[in-house]
């Protein structure tokens, strides 16, 4: 049994479907709302972290005071090889903290997209579980370089790097396998200055209609994957 720590950026943007996932294999995960002024904690209080998503960058550290020390312990744990999962914002956190570029980059993905993946991910425990291509859904307008030493995993035509691997045990995923239709709902409502600003042909509801059905396929593709990520933690 392993104690989790999910490092919350944003009201909205929470663990999704791997949080029963996980407690259903028996691990305690307990969410660390640092948007809600929640300290960022020591290097040694979880066995095992998923670091979220969120609206903001990773360089906006004097509108979000928890986002310094947080990639101070992400540093730290990358060092250690300790378990991590990265998603979207927190793919780009991790980037950085390993020493990459993080940075704007249009046309942004919102939507279901597909990524492709690289010859690393057959032999990878996790991505070796994605279909190739496979269709997730994304939802940024940040990307960044791949940190040195990483294994690259996936990416897609707009993105270069959806997916890396730091070590045995430190993952980065761009786009958003925990998704639930909830989920996407708040965040289209919270960030809906982001819908409005997308350009012609890139309409976020044009999915709407295959939204549902998409998430279903993805959900049960999420349990697989965090599980596979779980047995990592020994």
């Amino acid at each position: 049994m392993a104690r989790i720590a999910v490092l919350q950026h944003f009201w909205c943007e929470n663990a999704g479907v791997f949080e029963p996932a996980l407690r259903r294999l028996g691990h305690i995960v307990e969410d660390i709302e640092l948007f809600d002024g929640r300290p960022v904690p020591g290097k040694d209080d979880f066995d095992a972290w998923i670091v979220m998503g969120g609206p903001m960058n990773v360089d906006e550290t004097d509108r979000h005071a928890f986002l310094a020390p947080e990639q101070v312990l992400l540093a730290d744990l990358i060092a250690a090889d300790r378990p991590m999962l990265g998603i979207c914002l927190g793919a780009q956190l991790l980037a950085r903290a390993a020493g990459a570029r993080v940075y704007p980059k249009r046309p942004k993905e919102i939507g279901l997209f597909e990524i492709s993946l690289l010859p690393a991910a057959a032999s990878d425990p996790l991505l070796c579980l994605f279909d190739n291509p496979q269709e997730v859904f994304q939802w940024h307008g940040d990307t960044f370089d791949l940190p040195a030493g990483a294994a690259h995993l996936a990416r897609s035509s707009r993105f270069e790097n959806q997916a890396f691997r730091l070590g045995r045990r430190v993952y980065a995923l761009q786009f958003h396998l925990e998704s639930t239709g909830k989920m996407i709902d708040d965040l289209s409502r919270a960030c809906a200055k982001e819908l409005v600003e997308l350009p012609p042909g890139e309409a976020f509801e044009q999915y709407r209609p295959r939204l549902q059905e998409a998430l279903a396929t993805q959900n049960q593709l999420a349990g697989r994957v965090i599980e596979s990520w779980a047995s990592l933690f020994d």
